[in-house]
């Protein structure tokens, strides 16, 4: 559940900026100290090695949270001793950014932009700018070449972690039918607003018709779940045989990671529990019943300038046009490079009898 990053934690920032020197080098070993390594929750083996311990700089908790690195498929693990509803509620508490606002269509160069990234996509021309096939195919790409689904015919489409149903009230535009899980409350209530069908609970305890949507999306939601791979299982259950799932997550493997160390903004700890890799994603994906179509690397300006707002202990510095014009030349160098902030894959169900991988 992504979004621009609104630093909090300045205070921690400053005590802590000698601590990162990337992400295995310059750690607080004293944070280790007492602290049990968790189980991965993708492969099932022990973590081995503490990679970062960093506080929640966005709610400005002091409390120090470690994350753990399996050997065997690379994901992280944020190891909590205490993580009950109590902790999840006041984790989640307050003017969490992707719980709040609600989705307005874009208006003038930005909407006949979006239109025309639209027609790449298959969707009528409406207010496009009058580009040919080719250069509004190589638009949609841009943009993200799965931001959106082809057009339905129609069709039904649940989005996981819907928040306050800013995507799902841009695909209803498009003629979807959108439904959505969401656990939070008020975030449930703004989606409903914006005509997005919600359940409010977990996906794992949601009520979900078998073999009934045409896509499943989870934008930034899957890292926020301590067992990834049963929910992949129970969507794996919902999606027509023909459907398609979308997931995109931080990608801890990526240039921005490695960089900004434990002030990386895509941590967000303790709210990210699960920190993927390619390796580690195509892993859920695979023993949950999905084989990955495609899977892309997608620029983030956000990420490196939240980061150096926590670096430095100054939130204004996320918002910083010039951070965030070179985020932007950082974040596509990245991507281009295979190693952005962000992955995404596309996943289909696996034929019955087909091969695991790795």
């Amino acid at each position: 559940m992504g979004g621009r990053p609104l630093p909090a934690g300045a205070a921690h920032a400053r005590r802590d900026r000698g601590q990162s020197r990337g992400l295995d080098r310059g750690l607080d070993r004293r944070h280790a100290a007492g602290m049990s390594n968790p189980r991965c929750p993708i492969c099932g083996r022990a973590t081995s090695r503490l990679l970062i311990s960093a506080p929640d700089y966005r709610m400005d908790d002091a409390r120090r949270y470690p994350v753990w690195v399996c050997p065997h498929c690379g994901a992280g693990v944020t190891a909590t001793a205490m993580w009950g509803e109590a902790q999840r509620r006041a984790a989640y508490a307050g003017d969490y950014e992707p719980h709040q606002g609600a989705s307005r269509p874009a208006r003038g160069w930005r909407g006949r932009l979006a239109a025309t990234v639209r027609t790449g996509f298959g969707y009528p021309q409406l207010e496009a700018l009058p580009l040919p096939k080719f250069l509004t195919r190589g638009l949609a790409r841009v943009r993200g070449w799965t931001w959106m689904p082809p057009p339905p015919p129609p069709g039904r489409l649940l989005d996981v972690g819907c928040g306050s149903g800013a995507y799902g009230a841009s695909l209803i535009r498009l003629g979807w039918q959108v439904e959505g899980v969401e656990p939070d409350a008020g975030a449930a209530a703004r989606a409903r607003q914006q005509g997005v069908r919600v359940q409010q609970t977990s996906v794992e305890q949601a009520s979900l018709p078998e073999g009934a949507y045409d896509v499943i999306t989870l934008w930034h939601a899957l890292e926020h779940l301590d067992s990834p791979v049963a929910a992949l299982r129970t969507l794996r259950g919902a999606l027509r045989e023909d459907g398609r799932l979308i997931v995109e997550v931080p990608n801890r493997a990526g240039w921005g990671a490695r960089v900004l160390g434990a002030f990386w903004y895509h941590w967000d700890l303790p709210r990210h529990r699960v920190h993927f890799t390619p390796a580690s994603l195509r892993l859920a994906l695979d023993v949950a019943g999905f084989q990955v179509e495609r899977l892309a690397h997608i620029p983030n300006p956000h990420g490196l300038a939240g980061g150096l707002a926590y670096r430095f202990g100054r939130p204004g510095l996320a918002r910083h046009p010039m951070l965030l014009a070179l985020g932007w030349l950082f974040g596509l160098t990245a991507a281009l490079a295979r190693r952005g902030d962000v992955i995404r894959a596309v996943a289909s169900v696996k034929e019955a009898g087909a091969p695991r991988d790795g």
